[in-house]
């Protein structure tokens, strides 16, 4: 996250010196060689970088004060007052900085002025305003010269170009100011909720792991009082999903592998508690590729099918198949269904792990329970990388 907002600050601070190098470099252009000499005439060069060095700092200063220390902090008033003293100022330091120019001087000759005054001739006086004796001149026209232009408020010409200027470069300024700060914000929020996300996601998988272990141990319990050789055999059994659940689960991903053979452990834990009348299959995939999965995805239908489908008065059937479709897993569980209690529609562990699943893969899954002729069939689909 730092290293991004540090890549986006030196992108900035890079147009910046592009343009600025850009404006620098212009005058360099019209520089001319004096006659009959090899010397250069620099002087148009440096009284444009006169004119220019108040622009950037006028520039400097918005930039790396004003836009981030008041207007950013929502100080608005206060950027509005000081960007207006900034302008002020600028454009006085760069009227002072331009070259002086000559006023024409349309008056004849001074010799030719004194020979006409040797010759009793009066230099030409400038026309007089309208008099109001001359009848013929209308009173509207006799008014409208004699009164001074009224009119909107203009800039003077010299004040104009470079208001202008300063405008253009507050406002050029403010436009990728503010399109780098849209920007960093929102890979702040992508970040949030990516953070939000993995919290949320390891709330969950915690939640699961307790949730297994209880009824574990409910079903050793129930063992040490039927047999206690089954229930050695299953604390072993246990052992190796304990050690599965505690240490490969804490990744944010596993390998289906792993995945299978922990599904494995856990039926043969289950079958050495039921007897023989429940029918237990597992079908699985002949060659497992090297791919990555969440964990514990499977774990909860599991549970549930040995949980609810399972009768120690009629025969009972649980039916595991994994297969590999192209680039999706397809896991189907069908149980018997002994319980009047629908499978899914309470327990902590089906509730987090659709949560997970939505998490995970937003829309990009399948999941299908569905209870007919006294049997549930779980449906899950994901996507996999092979």
């Amino acid at each position: 996250m730092e290293k991004q907002e540090r890549r986006l600050q030196l992108l900035e601070n890079f147009i910046y010196l592009v343009i600025w190098v850009v404006v620098l470099v212009m005058p360099l252009w019209n520089i001319d060689q004096l006659e009959n000499t090899s010397e250069v005439d620099w002087e148009p060069a440096f009284h444009a970088w006169k004119m220019i060095c108040p622009l950037l700092i006028l520039f400097l200063v918005n930039n790396y004060i004003l836009l981030p220390f008041l207007l950013i902090r929502k100080k608005s008033w206060l950027y509005l007052l000081f960007t207006i003293c900034a302008i002020g100022l600028t454009i006085i330091c760069c009227i002072k900085n331009m070259p002086g120019q000559e006023i024409p001087d349309n008056r004849p000759p001074r010799e030719n002025r004194n020979q006409e005054q040797a010759q009793g001739q009066r230099p030409p006086m400038p026309p007089k305003r309208m008099q109001r004796s001359d009848p013929q001149i209308p009173d509207h026209r006799l008014k409208q010269d004699n009164q001074p232009n009224q009119g909107s408020f203009r800039l003077p010409p010299f004040i104009a170009p470079h208001f202008l200027i300063v405008i253009l470069i507050i406002g050029v300024n403010m436009a990728i100011k503010f399109l780098f700060k849209s920007i960093r914000d929102d890979h702040r929020m992508k970040s949030l909720e990516k953070q939000t996300f993995e919290v949320e996601l390891a709330y969950l998988k915690h939640q699961i792991n307790p949730h297994f272990f209880m009824n574990t141990l409910n079903n050793i319990h129930a063992l040490i009082d039927i047999d206690k050789e089954k229930a050695q055999k299953t604390v072993l059994e246990l052992s190796k999903i304990m050690r599965y659940v505690l240490y490969d689960t804490s990744l944010p991903s596993v390998s289906l592998d792993k995945e299978i053979h922990f599904l494995s452990n856990y039926i043969e834990l289950m079958k050495i508690r039921y007897t023989e009348q429940v029918d237990i299959r597992i079908s699985l995939p002949g060659e497992i590729p090297n791919t990555q999965i969440p964990p514990l995805l499977f774990i909860s239908f599991l549970e549930n099918a040995f949980k609810h489908g399972i009768s120690y008065k009629n025969k009972s059937f649980i039916h595991l198949s994994m297969e590999i479709k192209e680039t999706e897993l397809h896991c189907l569980i069908i149980n018997s269904y002994c319980h009047t209690k629908k499978i899914g529609e309470t327990g902590i562990g089906l509730e987090n792990t659709r949560k997970r699943l939505r998490l995970l893969y937003d829309t990009n899954y399948t999941l299908h329970i569905e209870n007919k002729d006294d049997q549930y069939h779980v449906l899950l689909i994901i996507p996999i990388q092979l």
